[in-house]
C-alpha cells in the first residue's frame, strides 16, 4: 500500500490524486483500522503496543503517537491544534515522539530518544550523572540532589529557587537587598558573581577562561560529553554530545539559540527564551508580571504578607512586620531626632537620617554606595578606610576607620556618667540613673517598681541569659544579657546578624542570639527551664522534679496526679503562683508587668 515500484500481490492501492487531504487521511485510516484489526495475532509484535495513545490511529500511521488525535480536520494522530515541533519541557525532543513530555530528558546515553529522565546503568563506561534528574549533570550541578526549578532564575545552577526575588530591579537573580548594582545585571562569569554588577574578565587572567577539552566550540562547564567533540548536525547541537553519526542537517531542526525552540517555530531565533512560565512557547526571552509579589502601598512589605495592603505601614518598632499604621504606646518614649526609623536608642549617627542604601542600613548612619568603590562592602570608601580590605565592624568604637575592632569593657571608652549601667551613648537620661524594674529598663530612665538586675546591665535577672555577666552593648544580641563579639562579618549579610545570608533562613531579620536555635538566622524564644520535661515550665510546675502525668486531671500543675498537693503546695486560681506565696489565691494574676509576682489582679497604675 503506496510502497514506490511493483505493487505485490493482495496489496490495495488508495486513489489519492485530486482528493482532498481529509478524504486521503479518512482513505489512509480506513484501510490501517481495517488491516490492524484483519492482521493474525502477533502480525504487528514487530510494532510493539498497536496504539499507545489509545486515540485509534495505529502507531504504523500515527504521526504523533503520545498525543491523542482529536478528529478535526486532517487525521494524521496529532491534534489539530498540534504546533510541529512543540517540546513543552525543552528537552530537545518534540512532544509529538517524548514519552515524558513534561519531565525533561537526562541526557546520559541511556535512552536519551525517549525523552524521559532515567538514571544510566552501571555499564563501566564513563556517563554524565545526573542524580536528581533535572538536566543538568551532577558534574555542573549546585544541587546534585535537588531537581532545579526552570523558571528563568539560575536555570543553569542545577538548584531550585522561587519565581522572582521579593524585589530583583535588574532581574539578574541577586535580591536587591544584597544586589551592589541593583539596576544593572550581573554578567555571571565566575568573577564576583554575587555582588549583583556587570564585570568583565580581562584577557590575561587564565584562571577564569573555560577550558574546552574537545574543541567543539562548548566550553566544559556547558559541555556534556567534554572529551567527545559535537557533530553539528542541528540535532541538540548546544549539548556537546555526538549524535547520531552521519546524520543529514535538517534545516526544520536548527535551533541557532539553544533554547530548545527549533528556529522555523522560533520568534526570537537569536534570543534565547528564559523558561518563566510565561510565553515559553514563543523563543523570546520576556519578564513575568509579579502580581503576586506587588507592594500596592510601597511600605516595603509584599501584599501576600501585608495584613494593610492599601495603607502604609508606620516603622516605629511597634509590629512593624505587619504592614499595618500604628501608633507607639503612651508612656513610651521612643525619639526619633533625624526620621530615618531607627530610634536614637540604637542610631549609631542620630542626627544624621539612614540613606538605605543596601549597606548597613539599620546602623542608621548614611553610607556610600558601594558602586563607587568599596572592596569590602563596609560603607567606607577605600580612599578614606585604613582597611580597604577587611569590613569595619561598626560597633560604635572608632567606626569611621574602616577596620574591624573589638570594644573593651572599660568606662573611658563607654562613659557612664550616671552609674547606671547604661554608656551614655545609649542612655537618655545619662545624668539620672535607671531603676531597674522591668519597664523601659534599657532606656536608662528612671521610672516605677523594683526588680533584681545582679550584673547591673540593665537587663532584670528573669530576662537576662547571663544574670552575673554584663552585657556587652556592640548591636549584636544586646537584648540576651549576654557578653558577646562581633562575629567575622559574612560575604552576604542583609541584616548584619553576622549569619551569611545563603544559610540564613531569615535573611532580613537579625537572629536575636538567646542560647536557643541561634543558627538558623531567625529570631526566637527560648524556651523556659522545665527540669522534669513534662511541658509545664519550671516557674508554673508545682512538682518541678516530678513529670505531670497528663491524664486529663489537672494537667496544668505539673504533679502526678497520685501525688497529693499540701494546701502551701496547691494553686488554687492556676496563675502559677503557689497558694503559700499567692496574696489572692482565689484570685488570678493579671500579668501586666506591674506586680506581678503577689498573685493579685490589678490595673498599671496611670500616670
Amino acid at each position: 500500500m503506496g510502497a514506490p515500484g511493483p505493487n505485490p500481490p493482495r496489496s490495495l492501492i488508495i486513489p489519492h490524486r485530486g482528493r482532498s487531504a481529509v478524504m486521503r487521511s479518512y482513505w489512509a485510516l480506513l484501510v490501517a483500522v481495517t488491516l490492524v484489526a484483519s492482521a493474525p495475532a502477533g502480525a504487528l509484535a514487530q510494532y510493539g503496543d498497536s496504539d499507545i495513545d489509545s486515540d485509534g490511529v495505529p502507531n504504523a500511521i500515527d504521526s504523533c503517537p503520545h498525543v491523542r488525535e482529536d478528529f478535526e480536520g486532517e487525521i494524521d494522530g496529532c491534534p489539530s491544534d498540534f504546533v510541529q515541533w512543540q517540546d513543552s519541557d525543552a528537552d530537545g525532543i518534540e512532544d509529538r515522539v517524548d514519552e515524558c513530555p513534561a519531565a525533561r530528558e537526562t541526557y546520559n546515553r541511556h535512552l536519551d530518544a525517549d525523552g524521559c529522565p532515567d538514571r544510566a546503568p552501571d555499564t563501566g563506561r564513563s556517563v554524565t550523572v545526573d542524580t536528581d534528574g533535572d538536566g543538568v549533570i551532577d558534574m555542573l550541578d549546585v544541587c546534585p540532589t535537588t531537581p532545579e526549578t526552570p523558571n528563568g532564575i539560575l536555570d543553569g545552577d542545577g538548584c531550585p529557587d522561587g519565581m522572582a526575588p521579593a524585589t530583583d530591579n535588574d532581574e539578574d537573580g541577586v535580591p536587591d537587598g544584597v544586589d551592589a548594582c541593583p539596576f544593572e545585571q550581573e554578567t555571571y562569569n565566575r568573577h564576583m558573581d554575587g555582588d549583583g554588577c556587570p564585570d568583565e574578565v580581562e584577557d590575561e587572567r587564565a584562571q577564569f577562561e573555560f577550558p574546552d577539552a574537545d574543541g567543539d566550540g562548548i566550553d566544559d562547564r556547558w559541555d556534556q560529553c567534554p572529551n567527545e567533540a559535537e557533530n553539528r548536525n542541528s540535532y541538540l547541537d548546544g549539548d556537546g554530545c555526538p549524535d547520531e553519526p552521519g546524520a543529514e542537517s535538517d534545516a526544520a531542526m536548527a535551533d541557532s539559540d539553544f533554547d530548545g525552540i527549533p528556529d522555523s517555530e522560533d520568534a526570537c531565533p537569536e534570543d534565547r527564551e528564559n523558561f518563566n512560565r510565561h510565553l515559553d512557547e514563543d523563543g523570546c526571552p520576556d519578564t513575568l508580571d509579579l502580581t503576586t509579589s506587588a507592594d500596592t502601598d510601597l511600605d516595603g512589605i509584599l501584599d501576600s504578607v501585608d495584613m494593610c495592603v492599601l495603607v502604609a505601614e508606620v516603622y516605629n518598632m511597634v509590629d512593624d512586620e505587619d504592614g499595618c499604621p500604628d501608633t507607639v504606646p503612651v508612656g513610651i518614649n521612643t525619639p526619633d531626632s533625624d526620621g530615618d526609623g531607627i530610634f536614637d536608642a540604637v542610631d549609631t549617627c542620630p542626627i544624621t537620617p539612614e540613606n538605605r542604601n543596601g549597606v548597613l542600613d539599620t546602623d542608621g548612619c548614611p553610607d556610600s554606595d558601594p558602586i563607587v568603590g568599596d572592596s569590602d562592602v563596609d560603607g567606607i570608601p577605600d580612599d578614606r578606610d585604613e582597611c580597604p580590605m577587611e569590613p569595619e565592624t561598626h560597633n560604635r568604637f572608632e567606626d569611621g576607620d574602616g577596620c574591624p575592632d573589638f570594644v573593651a569593657d572599660d568606662r573611658e571608652q563607654n562613659p557612664d556618667t550616671d552609674g547606671d549601667g547604661l554608656p551614655d551613648r545609649l542612655d537618655l537620661c545619662p545624668s539620672v540613673p535607671e531603676t531597674r524594674n522591668g519597664i523601659l529598663d534599657t532606656d536608662g530612665c528612671p521610672d516605677r517598681g523594683t526588680v533584681p538586675d545582679t550584673d547591673g546591665d540593665g537587663i532584670p535577672n528573669d530576662m537576662d541569659a547571663c544574670p552575673s555577666q554584663l552585657e556587652t552593648f556592640n548591636m549584636i544580641d544586646d537584648s540576651d544579657g549576654c557578653p558577646d563579639e562581633t562575629p567575622a562579618t559574612a560575604v552576604n549579610d542583609a541584616d548584619g546578624d553576622g549569619i551569611d545570608d545563603i544559610s540564613d533562613m531569615c535573611a532580613l531579620v537579625p537572629e536575636n542570639r538567646n542560647g536557643y536555635m541561634d543558627d538558623d538566622g531567625c529570631p526566637d524564644i527560648r524556651p523556659p527551664p522545665d527540669a522534669d520535661s513534662d511541658g509545664v515550665p519550671d516557674g508554673a510546675d508545682a512538682c518541678p522534679e516530678m513529670e505531670e502525668t497528663r491524664n486529663g486531671y489537672m494537667d496544668a500543675d505539673g504533679c502526678p496526679d497520685e501525688l497529693a498537693l499540701s494546701d502551701d503546695q496547691a494553686d488554687t486560681d492556676n496563675d502559677g503562683i503557689r497558694n503559700s506565696a499567692d496574696e489572692c489565691p482565689s484570685e488570678p494574676e493579671t500579668w501586666n508587668k506591674f506586680a506581678d509576682d503577689d498573685g493579685c489582679p490589678d490595673s498599671f497604675p496611670e500616670g
